[in-house]
Formats: C-alpha cells, structure tokens, sequence
C-alpha cells in the first residue's frame, strides 16, 4: 500500500514538472506577424479609450493594434524595456509602447512619423501596448 502511494506520489510530480518546464519555456505572445484588429492614430485611439476605457477595453484590450503618429520620446525604463511614446493632443497623456526584445529603435527619433504594432494592455494615464515591433516609418 505504501509502495502505491509513493508511486503516485512520484507520477504526480513528474508530470506537475513537465507541466512547469513546458510553461516556463513557451515562447512570448508577440505582435510580430499577427494581423491587427484596428488600425488607428495615436488621437483616434486615445480619445477612444479617455472617453469610455471599459468599452474600448471590450475592444483592444489582448488584442494586437497598429497605431501610427508622431514619436514624442524614446526612453529605458527601470525594467531595461526600451518604451516608445507616441503623442497625443492632451499634453500629459501618450499612447506608451514597450518594446519586444531586440526591436530595432536606432533609427526612432522625437518628432518621426511611425507606425508601431503591439499588444494593448489596457489604460491608466497612458494608452499602453506591449511586445511592440516597428512596422513602417
């Protein structure tokens, strides 16, 4: 009896490690190669998200955008992830990309026209994508 509930107990663990090994390795959900399900400006999408955020939230949020406007600052943040804004009329607000890992940015200056597709994770001050790659400048 003994021997079947270490036997158990062993399966048990060596499927919750494989479980854990196979989660721990699978690869980043990243907006590279995914088709977006908007295509919109910096202003469209934050006028959207600034006048009703749970709707545009039901919209975008998880879901893969493109949004093109005028870079406003390209910075580090305290994580190491290059962030990319984009301006928008209100003079305290941006649309933030954070940027997948090893995107070529060299060429992002203040005051380029770009389109940037990325992950929408949703608004508090800013408008704020994730796994950003450049699609166009």
């Amino acid at each position: 009896m003994l021997r079947k509930i270490i036997g158990i107990i062993l399966i048990a663990i060596i499927i919750g490690g494989g479980v854990a090994y196979y989660l721990w390795n699978k690869p980043h959900k990243s907006a590279e190669g995914v088709k977006p399900v908007a295509t919109l400006t910096a202003e469209e999408l934050f006028t959207q998200y600034s006048t009703d955020a749970a709707g545009s939230d039901a919209k975008y949020l998880d879901k893969v955008l493109e949004v093109s406007g005028t870079v406003s600052n390209v910075s580090v943040n305290e994580l190491n992830e290059t962030k990319v804004a984009l301006s928008t009329s209100d003079m305290l607000a941006e649309i933030a990309f954070i940027m997948k890992k090893g995107e070529n940015i060299e060429s992002l200056k203040t005051g380029t026209n770009i389109a940037l597709k990325g992950i929408c994770v949703g608004y508090n001050t800013d408008v704020e994508l994730k796994e950003s790659v450049v699609v166009h400048q």
